[in-house]
């Protein structure tokens, strides 16, 4: 049987961060059980794919899943453990929040199966997680750590953003310096650094616009990303990829099922699926989310049936996100064709103007260290 990582989304939040433009609903507590309900629906409708497929990973993804109420973690783990019987032993990861996540919901989500914890951390000073509309602070994190450590969950990742808002490069290197000291003790196997989009719509646009918040400058954005890199490396952190780095053996194994182009299937509102060269996405109206599942009417706003040359060039901006890049033999084994003869022109154009390299020894192509800097050009010649 071949394998597929599983993707649930829980849309609630206590409210939503200033940069948020993620589809979720804050103060919905009058909705939690009946998605949940339809939610467990919507997967037993795949059923025949579920029992024909082996379940290699499953990630709760929000939203702010720790913001619900434990139970309905559970039942969704519970309808899935129908469908495999080695939950116990794959990566079971759920996103909290540190204002949310207590010592109660952490036993239930361990005792459920859940075994890595990430923890959407983005600073650890409180100012500037003021600044962002985060409802937690830096003990609040420090406690769900002792919380997770006295529990023995013992894969964490922890998601961190810049620039920020009020963030200076001292202060960012004190950020990393912090989670550094706390790795060992509570087992920080994985780091996240996530560049801050600022997206139309929403709150932070607003503020900065105004001026009532400001960013630093682009030079001092590009010291912080070489920082970030020292600091990180330094410490046995290696990056995998673009926004990602690991302690070795603890990347997402998840997300590398992304990046590798491999299946996957998205439950809940909004949530992405790919499966036999095909996407789709759901609705992203909660309400017609509910109504439609409880009618048994399809939920799927998007398909889209993906040819080859599109999976091609899909799978070159995946592979090119990952450090190792793509192996030249894999690409041409996986699709029965040549990368050179494909996309000559194309790789040709990015190595001249060294934002690739494509190493003849190592028989494989990755970005340059200035290729990572302005990945959306790379990207753009494959779109």
């Amino acid at each position: 049987m071949s394998d597929i990582g599983i993707y649930i989304h829980i849309p609630f939040c206590m409210k939503k961060c200033h940069y948020c433009d993620f589809v979720s609903y804050d103060n919905c507590h009058d909705k939690h059980e009946e998605y949940i309900d339809m939610l467990c629906k919507e997967i037993l409708q795949y059923s025949e794919i579920l029992s024909s497929h082996n379940i290699s990973t499953i990630y709760f993804g929000g939203g702010t899943p720790s913001y619900i109420d434990s139970k309905y973690i559970t039942k969704v783990l519970e309808v899935l453990k129908l469908f495999s019987s080695n939950i116990d032993n794959m990566e079971v990861t759920i996103e909290v929040n540190p204002s949310s996540a207590n010592f109660d919901k952490l036993v239930d989500y361990k005792n459920s199966g859940v075994n890595r914890v990430s923890i959407g951390l983005q600073s650890t000073h409180d100012k500037v997680l003021k600044n962002i509309g985060r409802s937690h602070t830096y003990n609040d994190f420090k406690k769900t750590l002792e919380d997770c450590n006295k529990i023995g969950i013992n894969n964490i990742s922890v998601d961190l953003m810049y620039p920020l808002p009020g963030l200076n490069l001292n202060m960012f290197t004190d950020s990393l310096n912090s989670i550094i000291k706390l790795k060992d003790k509570y087992n920080i196997k994985h780091i996240s650094v996530y560049n801050l989009e600022v997206h139309e719509n929403t709150r932070l646009k607003f503020l900065l616009d105004e001026g009532y918040l400001t960013l630093c400058d682009e030079d001092t954005e590009y010291e912080m990303r070489n920082k970030l890199n020292s600091i990180l490396e330094k410490n046995n952190f290696h990056k995998y990829e673009i926004s990602n780095y690991a302690i070795n053996g603890y990347e997402s194994k998840h997300n590398i099922n992304y990046w590798n182009q491999g299946m996957y299937l998205g439950f809940g509102v909004n949530a992405s699926s790919f499966f036999n060269g095909t996407r789709y996405t759901n609705i992203s109206d909660i309400d017609k989310y509910i109504y439609n599942i409880k009618n048994n009417i399809s939920v799927i706003s998007e398909k889209s049936e993906l040819d080859k040359l599109s999976l091609m060039k899909e799978y070159v901006i995946l592979r090119l996100r990952l450090m190792d890049g793509i192996k030249v033999v894999d690409f041409n084994k996986k699709f029965n064709a040549n990368i050179f003869d494909i996309f000559n022109t194309e790789l040709t154009s990015l190595k001249n103007d060294n934002l690739i390299i494509i190493d003849k020894e190592r028989n494989n192509i990755y970005l340059s260290n200035r290729g990572e800097e302005v990945a959306n050009i790379v990207w753009e010649k494959f779109v």
